[in-house]
């Protein structure tokens, strides 16, 4: 029996390694690995280092381009700033001319100090109206809180109730944007007696 089973044995290791040689000679064989091109690979990534430098010299060159925009727009800002200084300037130098004339006449002749006060007055308020600057209408108007500041309240019978009585400083705008809020009175309504004292009143008549 134990020549039976050793028998057996061989012969089944023979027909293991005959299926095995039959499956190794079915499985195809492996296909070779691609042949590497280096000198391809060395080519691609040059071509990708230039293509970053390049990028990266145009970035330094639009941020260049931008600081020394934004440094010519300060310097061109503060130009037209100092033009329009200058113009005010020299609108307002014959002002002060007229004023100094006005003085000096004055002296000799006091009476005409007001007429050449009023003149100079007006020649000053041309000038702010040249450069866009306007007064900001006030007595008698509906109390405005966006180019009128309150600076006390009194009844009266003049104005309705929440209108300019009068009108302390005048204020002035310039494009649309407030410069300086008008300072006002404004006006209310008067206060009506007590009740009882009407009643009190009523009584007595």
């Amino acid at each position: 029996m134990k020549k039976d089973a050793v028998k057996k044995t061989e012969l089944e290791k023979k027909l293991e390694a005959e299926a095995a040689q039959a499956e190794a000679e079915t499985k195809p064989e492996p296909s070779p690995p691609p042949d590497v091109d280096v000198a391809a690979l060395l080519a691609e990534r040059d071509a990708l280092l230039a293509e970053r430098d390049a990028q990266k010299d145009q970035f330094l060159r639009a941020r260049a381009d931008f600081d020394n925009s934004r440094k010519r727009l300060l310097r061109e800002m503060e130009q037209i700033r100092r033009m329009a200084s200058e113009r005010l300037v020299q609108d307002l130098l014959p002002v002060l001319d007229n004023l100094e004339r006005a003085v000096e006449h004055a002296e000799a002749e006091p009476s005409g100090l007001i007429e050449g006060v009023a003149m100079v007055a007006k020649q000053f308020r041309d000038v702010l109206g040249r450069h866009g600057v306007e007064p900001i209408p006030a007595a008698g108007l509906p109390f405005d809180p966006d180019c009128h500041e309150a600076v006390a309240c009194i009844e009266t019978a003049d104005c309705p109730p929440d209108h300019v009585a009068q009108e302390m400083l005048k204020g002035y705008r310039m494009g649309g944007s407030v410069i300086r809020p008008a300072k006002v009175v404004v006006g209310k309504g008067p206060t009506e007696p007590p009740a009882e004292t009407i009643e009190t009143e009523s009584c007595k008549d």
